[in-house]
Parts: C-alpha cells; structure tokens; sequence
C-alpha cells in the first residue's frame, strides 16, 4: 500500500501533495511500464526480466525536480539480481529530477537534507498523510 505525504516548505510556504510506494497495481508489469515514459520503457523492460518470474522492486518516490521547482513522486525501479535502478522523469515536465529519497532513507531524514525547489531553504516538511491503493 502506497502513502500519501504532504510535502510543505516552512520558509515560503509553497505545498505539494505526492503518492509514493505502489499499490496492487503495481504487481503487474503493465503497470509498472506504464508508470514510465515512452522513452524509458524499453530500459524498464529490459530490468524487469523476460523470464515467467521476474525479480523487480518497484516504488514511487520522493523527488525534486530543478527544471519546473517541484516536489513530486518519480517511478523507481531496482532489478533484484543486478541491482540496477531505473528512475523515472519529472511526470510534471519530463525533466530529470535530483534528490530522490531512497527506500533505506525514511521520509523524515529526507525532508531535512533537502533544500525547497522554490526558496532554497532547508525547511521542508514532510507528513503522511494517508494511504492509497
């Protein structure tokens, strides 16, 4: 089950609202593919394998994107065997994002090492807010 989390800078105030984690859905290739860009499709294929039993983590997580100023949630996808990652693109400009916050890093620790996209302060905070499937 995925979580819903509030995103909010105490120095300017801006706020953003991002899924991260998976849902049921998730537990299917297709959607996993489709959580991609065309472009990075073909990579996402490649990770997740071509044998019946694919080995494949895959999550949204927290990220910034420099280019639009915005916190979002990006598609990540780590290949078991390899421990290769795919990140995806900024689904707001299609940008690539910096600053993604792992899945060994909690939230909370993430929050405070990363600067506001918008005023550059390190005053984020973030809360969960509820859950989504």
């Amino acid at each position: 089950m995925g979580e819903v989390i509030n995103v909010r800078c105490a120095a300017c105030k801006k706020e953003w609202q991002c899924f991260t984690g998976n849902g049921l859905l998730h537990g299917r290739m297709e959607a996993v593919l489709a959580a991609f860009s065309e472009e990075e499709r073909q990579q996402a294929e490649r990770l997740m394998g071509a044998g019946p039993f694919p080995l494949y983590d895959f999550r949204y997580s927290l990220a910034v994107c420099g280019h639009c100023h915005n916190v979002v949630a990006v598609p990540v996808l780590r290949d078991v065997d390899s421990d290769e990652i795919l990140t995806g693109k900024c689904p707001l400009c299609g940008k690539r994002t910096k600053s993604l916050c792992g899945e060994e890093q909690s939230v909370e620790k993430w929050s405070e090492k990363t600067a506001c996209p918008v005023c550059k302060s390190r005053r984020l905070e973030a809360v969960e807010e509820g859950h989504w499937d």
